[in-house]
Parts: C-alpha cells; structure tokens; sequence
C-alpha cells in the first residue's frame, strides 16, 4: 500500500484532532473555566479562517487537472459537469468557512469579560 500525500495525511491529522477536542472538551481536563473556552475559541478561529485558502487551492487544482485533461469520469462520461459541480460546492465551503472564523472571533470577543464564580467549594467555575 502505498503511502498517502502529505496533504492528505494532514487533512487526516485535522480531522483526528477536532474529533479529539470533542472529547476533550467533554472529558475531567476539558472546560473548566469561561478562560477555556474563550481560549478554544481563540484557536479556532484561525483555524477556520485558513479552510478558504485551502479550498480555493483545491479547486484551482481541479481546473488545472480538468483543462490539462488528466481526469477521467468512472462511468466514461466527460468529468467536467462533476468537476464543476464539485468547484461549486467548494465555492459555497469557502464562504461557510469564512463565516464560521467570523463567528468563532465574535463569540470568543463576547467572552472576553466572563468569569467564573465560586462554586459550593469555593472553587471558580
């Protein structure tokens, strides 16, 4: 078998991490103070706001590889309808991930003055 692309092997690194960070959110290190999720948030963010990049590259390679004829259709058929269908939706992605950076910054702004309060022990929460 042979070894998957750096940016796929990434890609997968990505997606492990965020479903890690659903657990970990949930789990005894997880969120214990409103400055934790201000900080999640305030990684995320960023995160989020390089996925258009990212998108944009994957559909200019799409083109490319389309006008350079090097893909081909399963069925025989020509891939150019498919393939633009698929630049659409990542047209649309780009967007929505803008969006959520957009979203993730304002909540994390909103935040910045919460606090915990004392708990039945005396501990902030």
């Amino acid at each position: 078998m042979s070894k998957a692309p750096q940016a796929t092997a990434l890609a997968r690194q990505a997606s492990e991490a965020v479903r890690s960070l659903n657990h970990a959110a949930l789990g005894p290190g997880g969120l214990r103070q409103p400055a934790d999720v201000y900080d999640v948030l305030g990684e995320l963010s960023p995160a989020a706001s390089r996925l258009p990049y990212l998108l944009t590259q994957v559909g200019h390679w799409l083109a490319a590889a389309l006008a350079a004829g090097q893909l081909g259709s399963d069925d025989g058929t020509d891939p150019a309808g498919t393939v633009g269908t698929a630049r659409a939706f990542l047209a649309d992605a780009r967007g929505t991930a803008a969006a959520l950076a957009r979203d993730l910054g304002r909540a994390q702004q909103h935040l910045s003055a919460v606090h915990g309060t004392p708990g039945p022990e005396g501990e902030r929460s």
